[in-house]
């Protein structure tokens, strides 16, 4: 399968080409991953200006043409509300183009998730047994999800997911998540909401008798390339790949006026 991602969700924005028939057998080692072309840039705004020019780019950088795409994937959110919609937008303008290309949405915390995964950000021998995805929502709560290791999780290559959702996407106050975490259990805490969270910790002494707290690495934000993987993963047409916008806190989810500032969703 040969899929473009897209990600303008948040502040940054990035593209990939994913290709699971490159290299044949030779993409099961270890250190090989499908994503054939990549490009991702930290960026608070300007995505609509930045995102196109971006797919360009790594199109031709693969040498590749929108006739040759099976499919594409896109962030729905949450995050930036003006961000999701550029995204969301391109995406479906691009599967028209491509003539009617299926379309799959994953949500910006399962690609963080996967990220703090790929990365190996645990920092632990023993994996975590809970991953906790907190990112920022741009005023003083977070967007959270909680997931579980898959079972197999070990066993599976690095671009396939090893999490599983124990709850749908929410948010919640940052000083409410400590009682929110297992009291058992190794927990790794990922996503650009975390170092406040570890503040939260740190001041509480909440970390658990029973319990060990670790930290993904990397920025926090979700990323094409994760995208891609996730998208792929995914019958396209099913309710659970719909890419309709996720909007947590509905009553934001609202166009920018002239000297407002943009509101997260």
């Amino acid at each position: 399968m040969r899929l473009l991602a897209l990600d303008s969700s948040t502040a940054s924005c990035s593209v990939a080409l994913w290709d699971d028939q490159k290299g044949g057998d030779d993409r099961k080692q270890e250190n090989s991953t499908p994503i054939v072309a990549h490009c991702c840039k930290p960026m608070e705004r300007g995505q609509s200006e930045a995102l196109i020019p971006m797919v360009e780019a790594v199109m031709g950088e693969a040498g590749w043409a929108f006739g040759d795409l099976d499919r594409l994937g896109v962030t729905v959110g949450p995050g930036s509300f003006t961000g999701v919609r550029i995204g969301l937008a391109a995406a479906r303008g691009l599967a028209l183009a491509g003539g009617g290309l299926p379309l799959v949405g994953v949500t910006s915390l399962e690609a963080i998730a996967l990220e703090a995964r790929a990365r190996g950000g645990d920092g632990d021998i023993t994996p975590p047994h809970t991953l906790l995805v907190a990112l920022s929502a741009g005023r003083s709560d977070l967007y959270v999800q909680m997931f579980s290791r898959n079972q197999d999780g070990d066993s599976m290559f690095p671009w396939q997911p090893v999490w599983s959702p124990l709850e749908p996407p929410g948010s919640a106050m940052p000083e409410e998540i400590p009682g929110r975490l297992p009291q058992k259990g190794t927990v790794l805490i990922a996503g650009n909401g975390a170092p406040l969270i570890r503040n939260i910790l740190a001041a509480e002494g909440a970390a658990g008798s029973g319990r060990q707290i670790v930290y993904g690495d990397g920025p926090g934000l979700p990323d094409a390339a994760a995208v891609a993987a996730l998208a792929a993963s995914r019958d396209a047409g099913t309710s659970e790949s719909e890419p309709a916008p996720l909007y947590i806190h509905s009553h934001y989810a609202r166009l920018p006026q002239d000297g407002v500032k943009e509101e997260t969703v």
